[in-house]
């Protein structure tokens, strides 16, 4: 179960003020046409501001504690080049990337819900951002290929993420971070799954192929 406690309200209102905007726009005979063809369009802006407000809202997946949002295997292509296997957990999706590079780290986007909202049972939501490679030296990083894939679509009309973000500093209702795991290394046959917890994003190793990268690069 997603937002429906959010993105249903929003979607009943939004419907309303399509419907109020239609009447006010099609009717005909309108003794103040400018003031009524005025609100018309009002409503409709409305209405279409609340749908997109219902859609991207209902993009995110609520956390519940501590939850699995994705595993990622790796296969290595060439030196410093892996094919990605990313696995989304919502939805059991298998998507493919081709990162160049020594390390890896993903992205994620956060939305927590406060005062009331939380009362009512808001739990944080997530929506992955980004899957990124990266060189272990600073030569490298400056003069070879980097990577970066976008995990998620973009939203509908508007960002949600960041108008939560400019929202944030006048209300107590709702917070916007960014999350990130720390960057871990590449290897040839190497699983980790990515957890999403209160504090942020956290990748464990799944398989010893896994464990050994890291206890080599480290």
């Amino acid at each position: 179960m997603q937002y429906q406690w959010i993105t249903a309200p929003f979607a009943i209102i939004s419907l309303v003020f399509l419907a109020l905007a239609l009447m006010l726009l099609l009717r005909k005979g309108w003794f103040l046409g400018w003031v009524k063809g005025m609100l018309g369009f009002g409503c409709l802006l409305l209405a279409i501001m609340l749908g997109l407000t219902a859609i991207n809202v209902n993009a995110y997946r609520p956390v519940t504690k501590e939850v699995t949002v994705a595993t990622i295997s790796f296969d290595k292509l060439a030196d410093q080049v892996y094919k990605a296997n990313v696995v989304m957990s919502s939805s059991g999706t298998e998507r493919p990337f081709e990162i160049t590079g020594d390390l890896w780290q993903v992205d994620a986007r956060v939305i927590k819900w406060k005062g009331l909202l939380a009362a009512l049972g808001g739990k944080p939501g997530y929506k992955l951002d980004r899957i990124q490679g990266r060189y272990y030296t600073l030569e490298d990083e400056r003069s070879k290929p980097r990577s970066v894939y976008a995990l998620s679509d973009p939203d509908l009309g508007f960002d949600l993420w960041a108008a939560v973000d400019s929202l944030s500093d006048y209300s107590g209702w709702f917070d916007a971070e960014y999350g990130s795991a720390t960057f871990l290394p590449m290897a040839d046959g190497a699983l980790f799954s990515i957890q999403l917890t209160q504090s942020g994003l956290i990748a464990r190793p799944e398989n010893d192929r896994a464990a050994i990268a890291i206890r080599q690069w480290e």
